[in-house]
Protein backbone atom coordinates (compact mmCIF):
# COMPACT_ATOMS: atom_id res chain seq x y z
CA UNK A 1 0.00 0.00 0.00
CA UNK A 2 1.26 3.70 -1.09
CA UNK A 3 0.15 6.36 0.67
CA UNK A 4 1.14 10.59 0.66
CA UNK A 5 1.76 12.19 3.83
CA UNK A 6 0.17 15.41 5.06
CA UNK A 7 0.69 18.53 3.23
CA UNK A 8 -0.62 21.65 2.52
CA UNK A 9 -1.09 23.85 -0.42
CA UNK A 10 -1.33 27.64 -0.56
CA UNK A 11 -2.76 29.41 -3.25
CA UNK A 12 -4.23 33.02 -3.90
CA UNK A 13 -7.64 32.34 -5.70
CA UNK A 14 -11.41 32.06 -5.77
CA UNK A 15 -13.25 29.51 -4.24
CA UNK A 16 -14.35 28.03 -7.27
CA UNK A 17 -10.65 28.31 -8.71
CA UNK A 18 -9.71 26.06 -5.83
CA UNK A 19 -12.25 23.31 -5.99
CA UNK A 20 -10.83 23.51 -9.37
CA UNK A 21 -6.99 22.98 -8.78
CA UNK A 22 -8.18 20.00 -5.71
CA UNK A 23 -9.64 18.05 -8.79
CA UNK A 24 -6.81 18.23 -10.69
CA UNK A 25 -4.40 17.34 -7.83
CA UNK A 26 -6.77 14.34 -6.96
CA UNK A 27 -6.21 13.11 -10.68
CA UNK A 28 -2.47 13.52 -10.52
CA UNK A 29 -2.23 11.75 -7.48
CA UNK A 30 -4.25 9.09 -8.94
CA UNK A 31 -3.27 8.56 -12.22
CA UNK A 32 0.94 9.94 -12.44
CA UNK A 33 1.57 8.74 -8.91
CA UNK A 34 -0.78 6.17 -8.13
CA UNK A 35 -1.95 7.78 -4.85
CA UNK A 36 -5.66 8.19 -3.17
CA UNK A 37 -6.46 12.02 -1.83
CA UNK A 38 -9.14 11.79 0.67
CA UNK A 39 -11.90 13.59 -0.08
CA UNK A 40 -13.40 13.71 3.25
CA UNK A 41 -9.82 14.80 5.04
CA UNK A 42 -9.07 17.22 2.05
CA UNK A 43 -10.53 20.49 3.08
CA UNK A 44 -10.34 24.10 1.91
CA UNK A 45 -10.25 26.69 4.57
CA UNK A 46 -9.37 30.90 3.90
CA UNK A 47 -6.36 31.23 5.52
CA UNK A 48 -7.32 33.95 7.87
CA UNK A 49 -9.16 31.55 9.55
CA UNK A 50 -6.40 29.83 10.00
CA UNK A 51 -5.70 25.61 10.22
CA UNK A 52 -3.56 23.04 12.34
CA UNK A 53 -1.18 21.20 10.57
CA UNK A 54 1.54 18.88 12.20
CA UNK A 55 0.45 20.41 15.37
CA UNK A 56 1.13 23.62 14.49
CA UNK A 57 -1.20 26.88 13.96
CA UNK A 58 -1.11 28.52 10.90
CA UNK A 59 -3.15 31.80 9.97
CA UNK A 60 -3.11 35.13 8.89
CA UNK A 61 -3.77 38.06 10.98
CA UNK A 62 -2.77 41.93 11.34
CA UNK A 63 0.61 42.28 12.31
CA UNK A 64 1.75 44.94 14.47
CA UNK A 65 3.04 47.15 11.57
CA UNK A 66 -0.99 47.34 10.47
CA UNK A 67 -0.21 44.87 7.78
CA UNK A 68 -1.13 41.42 7.14
CA UNK A 69 1.41 38.46 8.53
CA UNK A 70 1.17 34.95 8.24
CA UNK A 71 2.00 33.30 12.28
CA UNK A 72 3.02 29.89 13.03
CA UNK A 73 1.36 29.43 16.79
CA UNK A 74 1.08 26.62 19.45
CA UNK A 75 -2.26 25.52 19.06
CA UNK A 76 -4.65 25.55 22.69
CA UNK A 77 -4.74 21.81 22.11
CA UNK A 78 -1.33 21.10 22.09
CA UNK A 79 -0.96 23.04 25.42
CA UNK A 80 -3.35 21.16 27.00
CA UNK A 81 -2.01 18.27 26.29
CA UNK A 82 1.45 18.94 27.72
CA UNK A 83 -0.10 20.20 30.89
CA UNK A 84 -2.50 16.87 31.04
CA UNK A 85 0.54 14.74 30.98
CA UNK A 86 2.56 16.67 33.47
CA UNK A 87 -0.63 16.41 35.71
CA UNK A 88 -0.33 12.62 34.98
CA UNK A 89 3.07 12.34 35.95
CA UNK A 90 1.98 14.44 39.40
CA UNK A 91 -0.82 12.21 40.06
CA UNK A 92 -1.19 11.74 43.67
CA UNK A 93 -1.12 7.37 42.55
CA UNK A 94 2.85 7.88 41.97
CA UNK A 95 3.77 9.04 45.44
CA UNK A 96 6.10 5.74 45.82
CA UNK A 97 7.97 6.96 42.34
CA UNK A 98 11.89 8.39 43.49
CA UNK A 99 11.94 12.43 43.13
CA UNK A 100 15.28 12.24 40.98
CA UNK A 101 13.28 9.67 38.81
CA UNK A 102 9.94 12.19 38.35
CA UNK A 103 11.86 15.41 37.82
CA UNK A 104 14.24 13.64 35.17
CA UNK A 105 10.75 12.19 33.13
CA UNK A 106 9.09 15.50 33.53
CA UNK A 107 12.09 17.21 32.06
CA UNK A 108 12.27 15.15 29.29
CA UNK A 109 8.67 16.06 28.06
CA UNK A 110 8.77 19.87 28.70
CA UNK A 111 12.31 19.81 26.84
CA UNK A 112 11.51 17.93 23.58
CA UNK A 113 7.89 19.88 23.76
CA UNK A 114 9.85 22.84 23.62
CA UNK A 115 12.08 21.98 21.27
CA UNK A 116 9.44 21.19 19.03
CA UNK A 117 7.53 24.35 19.50
CA UNK A 118 10.70 26.66 19.69
CA UNK A 119 10.06 28.16 16.26
CA UNK A 120 6.47 29.87 16.85
CA UNK A 121 5.21 32.89 17.46
CA UNK A 122 4.96 34.17 21.09
CA UNK A 123 6.73 30.66 21.90
CA UNK A 124 8.13 32.24 25.07
CA UNK A 125 5.01 33.44 26.54
CA UNK A 126 3.32 30.05 26.12
CA UNK A 127 6.43 28.29 27.58
CA UNK A 128 6.08 30.54 30.64
CA UNK A 129 2.70 29.32 31.21
CA UNK A 130 3.79 25.57 31.25
CA UNK A 131 6.56 26.25 33.49
CA UNK A 132 4.27 27.57 35.65
CA UNK A 133 1.89 24.25 35.57
CA UNK A 134 4.82 22.26 35.85
CA UNK A 135 6.36 23.99 38.70
CA UNK A 136 3.40 24.48 41.12
CA UNK A 137 1.95 20.91 40.06
CA UNK A 138 5.46 19.41 41.25
CA UNK A 139 5.25 21.15 44.49
CA UNK A 140 2.01 19.96 45.43
CA UNK A 141 3.21 16.46 44.42
CA UNK A 142 6.58 16.90 46.48
CA UNK A 143 4.19 18.29 49.78
CA UNK A 144 1.91 15.35 49.24
CA UNK A 145 4.60 12.59 48.73
CA UNK A 146 6.01 13.87 52.51
CA UNK A 147 3.12 15.18 53.78
CA UNK A 148 4.36 18.70 54.06
CA UNK A 149 3.20 22.45 53.64
CA UNK A 150 3.78 23.76 50.27
CA UNK A 151 6.09 26.19 52.22
CA UNK A 152 8.19 23.75 53.59
CA UNK A 153 8.64 22.19 50.55
CA UNK A 154 9.95 25.40 48.45
CA UNK A 155 12.64 25.41 51.69
CA UNK A 156 13.72 22.40 51.39
CA UNK A 157 13.69 21.48 47.68
CA UNK A 158 14.04 24.88 46.10
CA UNK A 159 16.74 26.26 44.50
CA UNK A 160 16.19 29.69 44.63
CA UNK A 161 13.48 29.49 42.81
CA UNK A 162 15.51 28.11 39.60
CA UNK A 163 13.56 24.50 40.01
CA UNK A 164 12.38 21.68 42.18
CA UNK A 165 13.85 18.05 43.07
CA UNK A 166 17.10 16.69 44.83
CA UNK A 167 19.99 15.19 42.51
CA UNK A 168 18.08 16.75 39.82
CA UNK A 169 16.21 20.14 39.24
CA UNK A 170 12.87 20.56 37.58
CA UNK A 171 13.33 22.35 34.35
CA UNK A 172 11.87 25.59 34.83
CA UNK A 173 12.31 29.44 32.76
CA UNK A 174 12.51 26.99 30.07
CA UNK A 175 11.70 30.32 28.18
CA UNK A 176 14.86 30.84 29.03
CA UNK A 177 16.99 28.18 27.42
CA UNK A 178 14.42 27.63 24.65
CA UNK A 179 13.49 31.75 23.47
CA UNK A 180 11.67 32.19 20.39
CA UNK A 181 13.42 31.09 17.45
CA UNK A 182 13.18 31.84 13.69
CA UNK A 183 14.59 30.59 10.62
CA UNK A 184 16.85 33.67 9.04
CA UNK A 185 19.08 31.49 6.57
CA UNK A 186 16.18 30.63 4.05
CA UNK A 187 12.79 31.52 3.21
CA UNK A 188 12.21 28.06 2.83
CA UNK A 189 13.59 25.08 4.89
CA UNK A 190 16.12 23.11 2.86
CA UNK A 191 15.04 19.88 1.73
CA UNK A 192 17.40 16.85 3.64
CA UNK A 193 16.60 14.91 0.67
CA UNK A 194 17.93 17.28 -1.76
CA UNK A 195 20.87 18.90 0.06
CA UNK A 196 23.93 17.88 1.53
CA UNK A 197 24.01 20.42 3.93
CA UNK A 198 23.77 19.49 7.83
CA UNK A 199 20.38 20.34 8.57
CA UNK A 200 19.27 20.66 12.28
CA UNK A 201 15.68 19.46 12.66
CA UNK A 202 13.24 19.58 15.58
CA UNK A 203 12.38 17.22 17.71
CA UNK A 204 8.81 15.32 17.32
CA UNK A 205 6.91 14.95 20.99
CA UNK A 206 6.43 11.57 21.97
CA UNK A 207 2.94 10.29 21.77
CA UNK A 208 4.65 8.04 24.21
CA UNK A 209 6.59 9.51 27.35
CA UNK A 210 8.49 8.35 30.43
CA UNK A 211 6.71 9.17 33.34
CA UNK A 212 9.80 8.46 36.05
CA UNK A 213 8.00 4.69 36.44
CA UNK A 214 10.98 2.15 38.50
CA UNK A 215 10.87 -1.40 38.97
CA UNK A 216 11.51 -0.66 42.57
CA UNK A 217 9.78 2.67 43.31
CA UNK A 218 11.78 4.99 45.53
CA UNK A 219 15.11 3.10 45.13
CA UNK A 220 16.34 6.18 42.90
CA UNK A 221 16.60 8.36 45.93
CA UNK A 222 17.72 5.88 48.26
CA UNK A 223 20.53 4.83 46.75
CA UNK A 224 23.18 7.60 46.95
CA UNK A 225 21.73 7.46 50.64
CA UNK A 226 22.77 4.29 51.30
CA UNK A 227 26.17 4.23 49.26
CA UNK A 228 26.92 7.21 51.68
CA UNK A 229 26.25 5.72 54.21
CA UNK A 230 28.02 2.56 54.21
CA UNK A 231 31.14 4.85 52.82
CA UNK A 232 31.36 2.83 49.37
CA UNK A 233 32.01 -0.53 50.86
CA UNK A 234 31.10 -3.64 50.75
CA UNK A 235 29.07 -4.69 53.59
CA UNK A 236 30.17 -8.31 53.21
CA UNK A 237 34.02 -8.41 52.21
CA UNK A 238 34.57 -4.92 53.22
CA UNK A 239 36.01 -4.11 50.09
CA UNK A 240 35.60 -0.50 48.16
CA UNK A 241 32.77 -0.20 45.43
CA UNK A 242 32.51 2.27 43.23
CA UNK A 243 28.45 3.57 42.15
CA UNK A 244 29.26 1.64 38.80
CA UNK A 245 30.18 -1.96 40.98
CA UNK A 246 27.60 -1.40 43.75
CA UNK A 247 24.45 -3.12 44.17
CA UNK A 248 21.97 -2.24 46.57
CA UNK A 249 20.94 -5.21 48.01
CA UNK A 250 17.70 -5.81 50.23
CA UNK A 251 18.95 -8.08 52.99
CA UNK A 252 15.39 -9.64 53.65
CA UNK A 253 14.36 -10.28 50.01
CA UNK A 254 11.48 -7.87 48.63
CA UNK A 255 9.37 -11.58 47.72
CA UNK A 256 9.23 -12.27 51.67
CA UNK A 257 6.70 -8.65 52.34
CA UNK A 258 3.37 -8.83 51.76
CA UNK A 259 3.89 -5.15 49.95
CA UNK A 260 7.34 -4.91 47.74
CA UNK A 261 7.64 -1.28 48.63
CA UNK A 262 7.79 -2.39 52.77
CA UNK A 263 11.19 -3.57 51.57
CA UNK A 264 13.07 -0.04 50.67
CA UNK A 265 13.85 1.21 54.12
CA UNK A 266 17.14 2.23 54.90
CA UNK A 267 17.48 -0.33 57.63
CA UNK A 268 16.59 -3.26 54.93
CA UNK A 269 19.16 -2.24 52.26
CA UNK A 270 23.27 -2.59 51.90
CA UNK A 271 25.89 -2.34 50.07
CA UNK A 272 27.35 -5.54 48.48
CA UNK A 273 30.26 -5.76 45.28
CA UNK A 274 29.06 -7.80 42.66
CA UNK A 275 30.81 -11.05 43.41
CA UNK A 276 28.77 -10.77 47.03
CA UNK A 277 25.61 -9.84 45.56
CA UNK A 278 25.93 -12.90 43.11
CA UNK A 279 26.67 -15.31 46.21
CA UNK A 280 23.90 -13.76 48.44
CA UNK A 281 21.49 -13.92 45.51
CA UNK A 282 22.43 -17.52 44.95
CA UNK A 283 22.00 -18.57 48.54
CA UNK A 284 18.74 -16.89 49.29
CA UNK A 285 17.26 -18.68 46.07
CA UNK A 286 18.35 -22.33 47.92
CA UNK A 287 17.19 -21.28 51.12
CA UNK A 288 13.46 -20.53 49.20
CA UNK A 289 13.76 -24.05 47.66
CA UNK A 290 14.54 -25.68 50.91
CA UNK A 291 11.39 -24.01 52.32
CA UNK A 292 8.16 -25.84 52.77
Amino acid sequence: MRYADDFVILCNGSRDQVESVKEEIYYFLKDILKLDLSREKTKITHLNDGFIFLGFQVHRAIGADGGMKTKVLIPKKAVDNVISKITRLTDETTHQDSVSTKVLGLNRIIEGWCRYYQYTSKASTIFNKVDFQSFWKMAHWLGRKYAITTPTVLTRFGHNGAGLGMDGRLLVKSYQKFPTLHYKKRFLKPNPYTTQETIVREELPNKTHWTGWERRPGMADLRPLILARDQFTCQKCGHQVSPSEAHIDHKRPVRRFKRPMDANTEGNLQTLCIPCHKIKTEFDRQMESRMP
